[in-house]
């Protein structure tokens, strides 16, 4: 594993000081946070519920809200160099400015964004409200394993139920960019669809790379998956 000093020059992760400049090196954070850490003063880690090359997803308790259950997700995006890792912070801000004026009760609602300092390292976590409820991905599963598929009614309903929620984020000028089963709720208290993880997060490492290093991708191409095979437009 590559490690980057504060000035972008590379180094093994066994390094503690910078090979060519000799600046201190902070310890990656590659590692799940414990159960039962308190993050922010406020949010108690309950267990891990993803991960991916952007961070991990927890289920936490905001111990201010009466132990009220929440998500919060961590942005470590694999990008390399203090500059791109800098543009990638300022875009993802930028991201969960525009998440923060989703209000829609089919969309889990934007709590905060706060930094953490881990080992020497500064995080970025963002905080949104918990949706209780099986994904339709885990959904279709149980019905396949009974020899089922979903019914032309049902799918009739399901589309009634989510494209009024389509409507409202495209007419915020967002859009959603990886809608499928797995990104989408079936809400225990009213069995109503939920739109969850905007892909605007997942696309910030390239969105960095692209705008910083412009002019040297004039001559190259960098490949770009949007949404997952078999649901991509």
């Amino acid at each position: 594993m590559t490690i980057f000093c504060p000035n972008g020059h590379d180094n093994p992760d066994t390094n503690r000081f910078c090979q060519a400049c000799g600046s201190q090196l902070a310890a990656p954070v590659n590692h799940s946070m414990t159960i039962g850490v308190l993050l922010g003063d406020r949010y108690r880690i309950t267990r891990e519920i993803g991960q991916g090359g952007f961070g991990r997803t927890y289920l936490c308790e905001d111990v201010n809200r009466f132990n009220e259950l929440c998500v919060l997700k961590e942005f470590a995006p694999q990008v390399q160099g203090t500059a791109l890792l800098t543009k990638a912070q300022q875009l993802f801000e930028r991201e969960a400015g525009v998440m923060y004026q989703l209000q829609h009760p089919q969309i889990p609602r934007f709590r905060e964004m706060f930094r953490v300092n881990r080992g020497g390292v500064g995080q970025l976590f963002l905080v949104q409200d918990y949706v209780a409820g099986d994904n339709y991905q885990q959904r279709l599963r149980q019905k396949r394993k009974q020899g089922k598929t979903f019914t032309e009614a049902e799918i009739t309903q399901f589309l009634t139920q989510i494209l009024p929620v389509l409507s409202y984020i495209h007419s915020l000028g967002v859009i959603h960019r990886d809608i499928s089963p797995d990104n989408l709720i079936s809400r225990n208290s009213d069995g109503l669809p939920v739109l969850i993880d905007f892909g605007g997060v997942k696309q910030v490492a390239v969105n960095a790379a692209t705008q910083y290093m412009g002019a040297n991708l004039e001559h190259s191409e960098v490949p770009t998956r949007l949404g997952k095979v078999g649901y991509a437009p």
